[in-house]
C-alpha cells in the first residue's frame, strides 16, 4: 500500500509541482513581462527626462539667441539711425563746403579785381608822382624866375626913384642926347632880362 501510494503521491506531487510550475510559469513570465515593462517605462521616463532637459536647454538657447537677436536688432537700428544722422551731417557739410567754395570763388574774383585796381592805382600813383616831381621842378623854376623878375622890378623902381628933374631935363636934351641913350640902354637891358624870364616859361 505504501508502494502504491508512493507512486500516486509522486504523480500527485509531480502533478502538483507541474501544476505549480505551470501556474507559476505564467506568473514568472508575467513578472518578467512586468519587469520588462517597468524597464521600458523607466527607459521611457529617462528618455522623456532627457528630452525635457534637452527641450529646456534648447529653450534656454533659443531665449539666448532671441536675446542676442534682439540686441543685434537694437544695434542695427542704432547703427541705422547713426548712419542716417551721419548722412545728414555729410549732406550739411557738403552744402557748407559748396557755400564756402562759392564764397572762396567770389573772394578770389574780388581779390583779382582789387589787385587790378591796386595795379592801376599804383600806375596812377607813379604817374602822379612823376607829375608832382615835374610840377615841383616847374615851381622851383617859376620861383627862381619870380625872384629874378622881382629883382628886375626892384631895379626899375630904383631907377625911377633915383630919377631927378635934372635927369628928366637931360633925357630930353636935344643936342647930345647922352642921358637919353643911357636911359634907353638901361630900359633895353631890363626889357631883355624880363623877356629872358618870359621866354623860359
Amino acid at each position: 500500500m505504501c508502494v502504491s501510494k508512493s507512486p500516486l503521491l509522486s504523480v500527485l506531487l509531480a502533478a502538483t509541482v507541474l501544476a505549480a510550475v505551470m501556474l507559476t510559469a505564467p506568473a514568472f513570465a508575467a513578472e518578467k513581462n512586468v519587469d520588462r515593462s517597468k524597464e521600458q517605462v523607466r527607459r521611457l521616463q529617462q528618455a522623456q527626462r532627457q528630452l525635457e532637459q534637452e527641450k529646456a536647454k534648447l529653450g534656454e538657447e533659443k531665449a539666448a539667441v532671441e536675446a542676442e537677436l534682439g540686441e543685434a536688432r537694437k544695434k542695427a537700428e542704432a547703427e541705422t539711425r547713426r548712419a542716417a544722422g551721419l548722412a545728414k551731417e555729410l549732406s550739411a557739410l557738403r552744402t557748407a563746403r559748396d557755400a564756402v567754395a562759392g564764397k572762396l570763388a567770389e573772394s578770389e574774383a574780388e581779390l583779382r579785381r582789387t589787385q587790378e585796381q591796386q595795379r592801376l592805382a599804383e600806375a596812377e600813383g607813379k604817374r602822379l608822382q612823376a607829375a608832382l616831381a615835374s610840377e615841383k621842378q616847374q615851381l622851383a623854376v617859376a620861383i627862381e624866375r619870380n625872384r629874378e623878375m622881382h629883382k628886375v622890378s626892384g631895379e626899375v623902381l630904383s631907377l625911377y626913384e633915383k630919377k631927378s628933374c635934372f635927369d628928366s631935363a637931360f633925357q630930353r636934351e636935344p643936342l647930345t642926347g647922352l642921358k637919353r641913350v643911357e636911359i634907353e640902354n638901361a630900359v633895353e637891358d631890363l626889357r631883355d632880362k624880363l623877356d629872358s624870364q618870359r621866354a623860359g616859361l
